[in-house]
């Protein structure tokens, strides 16, 4: 069953779902405990990076 759960989390992390829903529906009640299986891609990481730093547009 924990496999299960450890499965459903990581799929769910991979989908950029926020924290607090993987939290939900793992059951876990501590944030830490759930960040164990959402784990930013380097996808996730760029789009953050253009929020960041939006890159110049040259009309």
């Amino acid at each position: 069953m924990h496999q299960l759960r450890h499965s459903a989390a990581a799929h769910l992390g991979e989908a950029e779902v926020p924290l607090q829903l993987v939290m939900g529906k793992t059951r876990h009640t501590n944030p830490r405990t759930a960040m164990r299986y959402v784990k930013p891609g380097a996808e996730a990481i760029a789009k953050v990076t253009e929020v960041l730093a939006p890159r110049r547009r040259t009309h």
